[in-house]
This record gives structure tokens, sequence and C-alpha cells, in this order.
């Protein structure tokens, strides 16, 4: 008689179906499980790279701004447009934080 090297021996078989079960067992290993904890790491890389991007863009736009302010502003004012200007982003980031800091509590 000629064996199949194709179809799997039955030792085979219930390895593979002990090595599910041992997936499948257990509150942590259920694959909704799985997806939902993949879901949620992608949604914090997404938005740990959003919030690179904003960043690089306050950053980007703040310079620009001053470099702005000393274009358009006449040289005797210019610290003080700068200073208020730089005022006005600290009490806009302050605010920011404690809003987050408070949906989070």
């Amino acid at each position: 008689m000629v064996k199949q090297e194709d179809s799997p021996s039955v030792e085979e078989k219930e390895a593979d179906h002990h090595s599910d079960e041992a997936r499948m067992t257990g509150k942590g290993n259920s694959p909704e499980n799985h997806d939902a904890s993949f879901k949620r790491l992608v949604n914090a890389a997404v938005l740990i790279v959003l919030v690179i991007l904003v960043l690089i863009s306050m950053f980007s736009f703040f310079f620009n701004m001053q470099a702005a302010i000393a274009a358009l502003i006449h040289p005797k004012y210019q610290a003080l447009v700068q200073a208020l200007f730089s005022l006005l982003v600290l009490i806009m980031g302050i605010y920011t934080i404690k809003r987050l800091l408070s949906n989070k509590r």
C-alpha cells in the first residue's frame, strides 16, 4: 500500500487540535482580546505620531510668527509684541494641558 504524503497523520491532527485549544483557552488569549489590544496599540501609535506632528507644527508656527513680527512691526516695538505673542502661546498651552489632565481624571 502506498501512503499519501499530503495527508497529515492522526498524531499531527491531534497535536494541531491541542495547540489550537491552548491558544483559545484563558481570558487573555481570546481572539477578540487580541483584536482589541491591537486596535488600542494602533490607536496609540497614530495618536503619538499626530502629537509629534502637532508639536513640530507649533514650533514652526511660533518661529515663523516671530520672524513675521520682526518683518512687520517697527523695531522699537518688536520685543514687546514678541513677548506678548510668547505669553499668549504659553497661556494657551497651560490651558490646553489643564483641560487634558482634568479629562483624564
